[in-house]
C-alpha cells in the first residue's frame, strides 16, 4: 500500500489529507525522514509552518529531497507569494497546496503525484504480454491464462485490445462499460478501489476485464501509445497479475515497450505457414533484443503432431526462447466461446486446459464428467440466445 508522509505536527492537516484521499493511502505524520525506511511508494508533504525558522525554505526542501529517494515533494503553505512558490519548485517541490485546502483541491494534486510515483517506484505485479495473429484464439488463450492465475492466486486483471469488439468479453460472457479511454481519463485518480468498482468482473474467479473499445464496438479516439504504456505501468502497480492481450494493436513502439516491461511474452500461432509469416512480421515490428527473445514463448494453437510444420521449427523461425503445444478440440472451443464458458476453469477443459495450466505453472486440474460439461455449455448457449432481442 502507498503512503503519504507528512512532515508536520498539525493533526488537522493530516486529517484533511486523509479525508481528501478517501483513506485509500496511509497518512503518517513524521518529524523527519532520518529514521523512516521509505520502503513503500509514496509522496512527501512538507508543512511550511513546521519548518525550522533558522533555515530558508529552499534549503529545507533541498535537505528533504536528498532523503526522499525519488519521492515527490509537495509543499503545504499559507503563502501565496509567487516568488516563494518559485523558490520551492526550484528547490525540488513538485507542487504546492494551501494549508487550509480540503477535498478535491488536495486530492487532485496528491493523486496525480502518487500515481506517478507508484508507477515509477513499484515493481508491481507480474505482466504477461500475449501476441497473436488470430484475434479470437489469442483472446481465448489470454483469458484462460488470466482465469487460471486469478483462480489459483489473487484476482488478476485482463486487458483485451481486440477490435471491433472484445473477444475476451464474449468468451467471459461479460458486459463491459469501462474501457481504456475511461481508464486513461481517470489515470490521475486511478487506484485499486476505483478499479474494483469500475471494471467488469468474472464472478467465479474475480478476474477484472478492461477492454480497448469499452463496450462501444468502436476504436476509441485520442489515445496515444504513451498513454497506454503509462496506464499499464500503473495497473501493474495496482494488481498482482496483469495479462495484456495485444489483439488488434500493431504499433511497433508500443508493443516493444510492453515487451520490455513484460515478465513473459507469449505468441499464439497455429501450424500454418501464412500465420507463421504474419507472426514473424509482427515480431519484426517489435524488434526484440536478445533478452526479450529469451522471455518469449511460442504457444502452438491447435497443435497437431502429424502436421509437418512442427512447433520446434516454428520456434526456430521466430527465434523464441521456448515452445509449448496447445492441443485444441475445435468443437469444444467453439462451444465454449459461444456459451461464454471459458475452458480455462471448466470442469472438463480437456488437454487444452491441462497444457495451459502447465504453461501458467498451475497444478493439474482434476477433470469431471464430460457429460456434465456438455450440458453446461448447452445451457450457456441457450442463455445467450434467450437474451437476444
Amino acid at each position: 500500500m502507498a503512503e503519504i508522509l507528512l512532515l508536520s505536527i498539525d493533526r488537522m492537516l493530516a486529517q484533511r489529507i486523509g479525508d481528501a484521499m478517501g483513506q485509500r493511502v496511509d497518512v503518517r505524520m513524521v518529524q523527519s525522514l532520518d529514521a523512516e525506511p521509505l520502503t513503500r511508494p509514496g509522496v512527501i508533504v512538507m508543512d511550511r509552518s513546521a519548518l525550522p525558522s533558522d533555515r530558508s525554505l529552499a534549503a529545507s526542501i533541498s535537505a528533504v529531497a536528498d532523503q526522499a529517494a525519488g519521492r515527490s515533494i509537495v509543499l503545504a503553505t499559507d503563502e501565496q507569494d509567487s516568488e516563494q512558490i518559485l523558490h520551492a519548485v526550484r528547490a525540488g517541490a513538485k507542487d504546492v497546496i494551501a494549508r487550509d485546502a480540503e477535498g478535491a483541491e488536495i486530492a487532485n494534486v496528491l493523486s496525480r503525484l502518487l500515481n506517478a510515483t507508484i508507477a515509477q517506484q513499484s515493481t508491481g505485479g507480474r505482466l504477461t504480454l500475449v501476441l497473436g495473429v488470430d484475434q479470437e484464439a489469442t483472446a481465448m488463450v489470454a483469458s484462460d491464462m488470466a482465469l487460471i492465475r486469478s483462480a489459483d492466486r489473487q484476482p488478476s486483471l485482463l486487458i483485451d485490445c481486440s477490435l471491433p469488439t472484445s473477444a475476451a468479453a464474449a468468451y467471459l460472457d461479460l458486459d463491459v462499460t469501462y474501457g481504456l479511454a475511461s481508464a486513461i481519463a481517470d489515470i490521475e485518480r486511478l487506484d485499486a478501489s476505483l478499479l474494483s468498482s469500475a471494471l467488469a468482473r468474472h464472478a467465479a474467479s474475480g478476474l477484472g476485464l478492461l477492454t480497448f473499445d469499452g463496450g462501444t464496438g468502436a476504436e476509441p479516439a485520442g489515445i496515444a501509445p504513451t498513454d497506454i504504456a503509462a496506464l499499464v505501468r500503473l495497473l501493474r502497480a495496482c494488481s498482482s497479475e496483469v495479462v495484456f492481450c495485444a489483439g488488434s494493436l500493431r504499433h511497433g513502439g508500443l508493443l516493444r515497450e510492453l515487451a520490455l516491461l513484460a515478465d513473459q511474452v507469449d505468441i499464439v500461432c497455429a501450424q500454418s505457414i501464412r500465420e507463421l509469416e504474419a507472426a514473424r512480421r509482427l515480431l519484426d515490428r517489435i524488434s526484440p533484443d536478445h533478452a526479450t527473445l529469451e522471455r518469449m514463448r511460442l504457444l502452438v494453437w491447435d497443435h497437431q503432431p502429424t502436421v509437418l510444420l512442427d512447433g520446434r521449427r516454428m520456434a526456430d523461425a521466430l527465434g523464441t526462447g521456448s515452445m509449448m503445444p496447445l492441443p485444441v478440440d475445435r468443437a469444444q472451443s467453439r462451444n465454449a466461446l459461444n456459451a461464454g464458458q471459458p475452458l480455462g476453469i471448466a470442469p472438463d477443459g480437456g488437454a487444452y486446459q491441462q497444457a495451459l495450466r502447465r504453461a501458467c505453472g498451475a497444478r493439474p486440474h482434476q477433470a469431471k464428467g464430460a457429460l456434465g460439461a456438455i450440458q453446461q455449455l448447452r445451457r450457456g448457449v441457450l442463455r445467450k440466445l434467450e437474451r437476444r432481442p
